[in-house]
């Protein structure tokens, strides 16, 4: 597109001919049409420029002048807009106004996707054990949707502190229900009748606080529920 062609185009956006737009800027007339033949001069394509509400640059190649602070798209809305008669240059100034002021006060939250798990009231230890009840009473809760969260099958609660640093007393921790773990995971457990979250070493669990003495499995009821997964995020 040569020069002619941008500005005819800049000017019919305007409602006005060639013609017009050189009795408007003070150019006698067929004056840019001659352009397509021989380059004017810095002071006349100025003042067509400044008319038209555009820069020089974009009169001259077709394009507008890229900037390192606009986006793409910004620079397109921008030629669109320049491309306008003043006075619907004026109407889109005023509707995106309108919408700004409508979107400025409005926070967009990132979406959390959440999963209904089973949970039991009953509590688990790495230290003294509580009463497993073999999970009869069990509730369901939230949490957030993660890789991990959704291999488990349920949640329990840590009671003590014996599994710290890595579970505190109070966590919801997430279970994946299997009969066996491999030595060195922790999982949950049922030793005579009460119930731990410990680490498995074959004949016996241990803790994770050198606090608490290990549990010895030798010659004990024991029955393993599942693989500790990690800790969940309550919704």
């Amino acid at each position: 597109m040569c020069i002619v062609d941008t500005i005819r185009q800049l000017a019919n956006a305007k409602g006005m001919s060639i013609t017009a737009l050189e009795q408007a800027v003070g150019l006698g007339n067929g004056t840019i049409g001659k352009w397509i033949k021989q380059s004017p001069s810095c002071d006349k394509i100025k003042l067509v420029a400044n008319y038209l509400s555009t820069d020089i640059d974009y009169l001259i190649t077709g394009q507008e002048k890229s900037s390192p602070n606009l986006s793409a798209d910004e620079q397109e809305l921008i030629s669109y807009y320049k491309r306008l008669p003043e006075r619907e240059q004026m109407k889109l100034i005023g509707r995106a106004s309108a919408l700004a002021e409508m979107y400025e006060d409005q926070v967009e939250e990132p979406t959390v996707r959440t999963i209904t798990l089973s949970c039991s009231d009953n509590r688990v230890s790495a230290g003294f054990g509580d009463e497993l009840f073999d999970y009869e009473q069990w509730d369901t809760i939230n949490v957030v949707e993660t890789p991990i969260s959704r291999k488990a099958d349920f949640i329990l609660v840590v009671d003590d502190d014996s599994m710290m640093p890595e579970f505190e007393d109070g966590d919801y921790i997430l279970v994946r229900q299997q009969p066996a773990v491999d030595l060195g995971q922790i999982g949950i457990f049922y030793v005579d009748g009460k119930g731990y979250i410990k680490k498995y070493k074959g004949n016996h669990l241990v803790s994770l606080n050198p606090d608490y003495d290990d549990i010895s499995l030798i010659d004990k009821e024991f029955r393993c529920f599942g693989l500790v997964l990690g800790v969940a995020e309550l919704i």
